[in-house]
């Protein structure tokens, strides 16, 4: 991309988020992540953070390249490059969920989703949520301000969650139902069309923890009937940190607590006096600035994912599998996630050996993987399509080995 180009073509280049033609979607190669290209760690925790390839640092550069450089001198079509490079990160986690770009607004992670959704209630004493006990503090902690600031009461469900164990907890006082689609402490999929239908059938709201879903998985968020869904780009679709997606399904009129410029239907028509009406979309959730960026790894985190498809939630599929049935083979082990592999995370305790102490000697041997806090105790390890069959036998020897 040349920068006089840029400046003397008004007109919008897309950055490419493309990678090679010839890409083969069952691996990505080593040499493309700078976090260990150059050693021999093995790293199995994309489930916290995922590492970001060459090709996601690429398409942050280009677009940071522009935006914080010749895009200056052109006027108010700075804001206009800006802009583009949120609606092609918009665009590309749009297509990747089966969403329509209008109906998902960028944020910060999957927390600030989850926090968003929560805020865009009107609570009063007496409430009632339902969700799960092995939510992530992303969930809880928003639902446990809600019973401290307004009285309203949280009903945990102990997994299995099944949509039966959801209804038996439900009142005609229930009007949100808050969990996640996959356990980020087991990697079990949560039956969320049925959780759905019965949270519309019973007039509550869905909103979805989709942290440890999108990029892991297949997802089409609006086949799954939530109202508001949350994902992340920096854990499984290795994008940059700091940026991820909030879907607002066309029918939840919930009110945004989330506002600035951004979200006027025409920023142009502000009026001191309030006469101007917000986006009708999920944009009514976006406030103001963002960075050019992020949105760049993101396009290019959530098209690579898209380009990958099946082919590719196959491969992490098998990779978690073969990690399985190794530690299988130890009666000293014992698994917490459901097999067959639905997703990457496999989770699992060692007999005699804490969580934590596990962590830390296999992260002496070079094996990067994470253990879970109380109540679980488990370590978690997460299998992406850079991680090699032989990486996975030697975790596994070196967990027995504890």
């Amino acid at each position: 991309m040349h920068r006089g180009d840029i400046i003397q073509n008004r007109q919008i280049k897309p950055i490419n988020v493309h990678r090679r033609h010839d890409i083969e979607y069952r691996n990505l190669a080593r040499e493309e992540f700078k976090a260990f290209s150059a050693n021999d760690f093995s790293y199995m925790n994309s489930g916290g953070s995922g590492p970001t390839p060459e090709y996601v640092v690429s398409a942050m550069r280009d677009s940071d390249d522009l935006c914080s450089g010749p895009a200056y001198l052109e006027g108010s079509a700075f804001y206009a490059r800006c802009a583009d490079a949120n609606n092609r990160a918009r665009e590309a986690a749009a297509r990747l969920v089966g969403a329509a770009p209008e109906d998902l607004a960028l944020t910060q992670n999957t927390s600030h989703g989850m926090s968003l959704g929560v805020a865009a209630m009107d609570w009063r004493e007496g409430d009632e949520v339902v969700s799960t006990t092995t939510e992530h503090p992303g969930c809880l902690v928003p639902l446990h301000a809600l019973k401290k600031r307004y009285g309203v009461d949280i009903k945990l469900v102990s997994p299995p969650v099944t949509a039966e164990k959801i209804k038996a907890e439900m009142t005609d006082r229930t009007r949100l139902i808050a969990l996640s689609h996959v356990d980020w402490t087991t990697g079990e999929i949560l039956p969320l069309e049925e959780i759905s239908a019965l949270a519309r059938e019973r007039g509550a709201l869905t909103l979805v923890d989709g942290a440890q879903s999108v990029g892991n998985m297949p997802t089409d968020i609006p086949a799954t009937g939530a109202h508001m869904y949350a994902f992340t780009a920096h854990k499984w679709l290795l994008g940059p940190e700091g940026i991820g997606a909030f879907y607002v399904s066309p029918d939840c009129e919930v009110k945004s607590a989330n506002l600035g410029f951004l979200s006027l239907a025409d920023p142009y028509s502000f009026n001191v006096e309030g006469d101007y009406e917000l986006k009708s979309g999920a944009g009514r959730f976006e406030a103001s600035t963002m960075s050019p960026a992020l949105a760049g790894g993101f396009a290019a985190a959530a098209e690579e994912a898209y380009e990958r498809g099946e082919e590719g939630f196959a491969e992490i599929r098998r990779r978690a599998d073969l990690l399985m049935n190794l530690l299988s083979e130890n009666p000293g082990i014992t698994l917490r996630t459901p097999r067959p592999a639905k997703n990457g995370l496999v989770s699992f305790e060692v007999e005699g050996v804490k969580a934590k102490d596990a962590t830390e000697k296999l992260l002496e041997k070079r094996f990067v993987v994470r253990f879970l806090p109380e109540p679980t105790h488990y370590v978690r390890a997460s299998t992406h399509l850079f991680n090699s069959d032989e990486e996975i036998e030697g975790l596994a020897k070196a967990v027995a080995a504890l």
